[in-house]
């Protein structure tokens, strides 16, 4: 196992990579860090090599300094670690990130697994929860608005789940705040987010109380994508592979192991 700044050439990234063979890129929420994947890369180290890494302005990896795409610092990612053809797995902005990915590199990613995605573009509504929280820290601040974050009704059920509660807030607590202080620089490459150019086998993940605009963008990409599965779990909201991490885990590894089919 090792941990530390991986140097991508347009910055430096705090990872932790672990274990050996076929590769699983883990890809963390807004506001989190590479500690959201803990159940996971405890349950899949020993038989793949598992690689979360904190996104450019969160956890221990520093804020932007000029225009950047996640997207082009996730193929940076892969390109300096050597990784051949790995599984993404993405929750939230991470699954965005794994999307666009799969996007624009078609050939890149073995599958795909988005839990809780997001979709730009897409028509909410009520409130978009991340909007909301920017709207709140242009006001208040961006310490106040951890508190708004956590209390928002996106993260109900986690009242349900302590030990997911418990690291959600660790997270939230030690997250810079930058992005709702600053205005991020973040560009989307062509062509973004279009679900219909993914063509990688991907599994949708949906949690049956999360917020129903998620539920609906996991409906949307599940259609969309043409080599692509829904599973509802229905008792856990938004951070579904904290909350459910034993059936998160079993229902991820029932998906690496199916055969690729040609569609």
């Amino acid at each position: 196992m090792s941990e530390g700044m991986v140097d991508i050439g347009s910055g430096r990234l705090w990872t932790r990579d672990e274990g050996s063979g076929p590769a699983l890129v883990f890809l963390h929420g807004f506001s989190f860090d590479h500690r959201q994947w803990a159940p996971q890369m405890e349950r899949f180290r020993d038989t793949s090599r598992c690689i979360a890494y904190d996104l450019r302005g969160f956890g221990r990896s520093a804020p932007p300094a000029e225009p950047y795409d996640h997207v082009l610092d996730l193929q940076a990612m892969i390109e300096t670690l050597g990784l051949e053809s790995p599984v993404l797995v993405g929750l939230s902005l991470g699954a965005n990130i794994a999307m666009s990915y799969a996007a624009r590199y078609p050939d890149a990613a073995a599958k795909l697994a988005l839990a809780s995605s997001g979709l730009p573009g897409f028509e909410w509504q009520e409130e978009r929860p991340p909007d909301a929280a920017k709207a709140h820290a242009d006001a208040h601040g961006a310490e106040a608005t951890k508190a708004f974050w956590l209390d928002h009704p996106l993260f109900a059920s986690l009242g349900d789940y302590p030990e997911a509660a418990a690291a959600v807030r660790e997270m939230v607590a030690d997250y810079s705040g930058w992005h709702w202080e600053n205005a991020d620089p973040r560009f989307v490459s062509p062509p973004g987010q279009d679900p219909d150019a993914v063509t990688a086998r991907t599994l949708v993940m949906s949690g049956g109380r999360d917020a129903k605009g998620y539920r609906d963008i996991a409906t949307v990409l599940a259609s969309r994508i043409r080599n692509a599965s829904l599973v509802t779990f229905e008792e856990a909201g938004h951070m579904l592979n904290l909350e459910l991490p034993d059936r998160f885990n079993a229902v991820l590894a029932e998906f690496l192991a199916t055969q690729e089919e040609v569609s």
